[in-house]
């Protein structure tokens, strides 16, 4: 597991207002407080079952960075350097994206399982998805959902 202490230091970096944070970490029955994005990262988000197969893909080769999931929104987001919301184009159906201004509901580093939880969490390096190898590994996702519909 990530150092935790260093993970949160890192995290805390884009809160907007790092006591609050902690307290609402603490406070929170699902441990989890609001970020801002575009301060240390942006956000790219993806329906559920695409992102996980498109973070499965990043896994394997050892190429994805922290990335979280909302269960009830059944989202998958992923961390990514500050600029890419302005220029991720084109568009890819069933992702989205945020940069500075969105806010993000962020677990703990610690947390792996309830209503927001880390698929993999950040480890306080400052280590994020490449935007090109993340688009890569959503488009093959995207194809394999097409064939197995298809084949469905």
């Amino acid at each position: 597991m990530a150092d935790s202490s260093r993970a949160i230091s890192w995290l805390l970096r884009a809160a907007p207002v790092p006591g609050s944070t902690l307290a609402e970490w603490n406070g929170r029955p699902d441990g989890s407080a609001e970020l801002a994005v575009g301060v240390i990262w942006d956000v790219v988000r993806a329906e559920l079952e695409l992102g996980l197969e498109a973070l499965d893909r990043l896994r394997l080769a050892g190429l994805a960075g922290p990335a979280l999931c909302a269960v009830a929104e059944r989202l998958v987001s992923v961390l990514v350097p500050v600029g890419t919301a302005d220029s991720w184009s084109p568009a890819i159906a069933g992702v989205t994206t945020a940069g500075r201004g969105h806010p993000l509901r962020v677990p703990v580093p610690r947390v792996c399982h309830g209503p927001y939880h880390w698929l993999i969490p950040p480890d306080g390096s400052g280590y994020l998805t490449d935007p090109k190898r993340l688009r890569s590994a959503l488009r093959h996702a995207q194809r394999v959902y097409a064939t197995a519909v298809q084949a469905g």
